[in-house]
């Protein structure tokens, strides 16, 4: 409890530390720091995301091979766990690795933190269009909507038929409405933070093109 009240308060001082050294605006305030953390990231997010690709791949490939395992085994579970387990280990294919732990434990730790201090903090500015960060805005969130949207299309080997696309909508959906009831504050984080996401996809597509050979 005690390292989560330093945390926040932390990101709120950083937030105030722009506004106050730099002369930044409330929002710009909070673009900056989703920028600095979300590029700082980066390399460990792009590291996590090319994991996920790669066994993808390995996993279209191994498919004849774990069906026939499947079949061969279908009334011993344990042979069963083992041999999946022994041609996902010779693929190079791995369910869990550190990386992609760290990624989620970072995304996670920024994405929570500064959720709390901007839902906390009171704003008296306007930014664009918006007229106060205090209140929702509907435009804001048709932009963040769209950004997590285009960032689904970017993605490599993307979904393959309807039944994926509507799984990985379910987040979108639910962000969209909430970002619907929240202050604009929050948009605002939102729609950066799924900027840098398009930005790593693209940059994504580039390395897996170039690094993992299609089937």
């Amino acid at each position: 409890m005690e390292f989560w009240t330093a945390w926040t308060h932390f990101l709120g001082t950083s937030l105030s530390y722009f506004s106050a050294n730099w002369g930044l605006s409330e929002a710009f305030s909070i673009i900056t720091l989703t920028l600095i953390v979300r590029f700082a990231l980066m390399p460990v997010s792009l590291a996590a995301a090319y994991k996920m690709q790669k066994n993808k791949v390995a996993m279209k490939r191994i498919k004849p091979e774990l069906d026939e395992i499947k079949i061969n085994f279908k009334d011993n579970r344990s042979e069963l766990t083992n041999k999946t387990m022994a041609l996902y280990q010779k693929h190079g294919i791995s369910i869990v690795d550190k990386v992609s732990i760290f990624n989620l434990g970072t995304q996670g730790l920024f994405g929570i933190g500064i959720f709390h201090v901007l839902k906390n903090m009171m704003f008296r500015s306007k930014f664009l269009w918006i007229a106060t960060l205090a209140k929702p805005d509907i435009l804001l969130t048709v932009v963040v909507g769209s950004l997590m949207m285009f960032g689904l299309v970017l993605m490599p080997n993307g979904p393959e038929n309807m039944s994926m696309w509507l799984v990985l909508m379910i987040p979108v959906a639910i962000s969209v409405f909430a970002i619907i009831a929240l202050p604009a504050a929050l948009g605002i984080y939102w729609a950066t933070s799924n900027a840098v996401t398009v930005v790593q996809m693209l940059i994504l597509r580039v390395i897996v093109k170039r690094q993992i050979p299609t089937i």
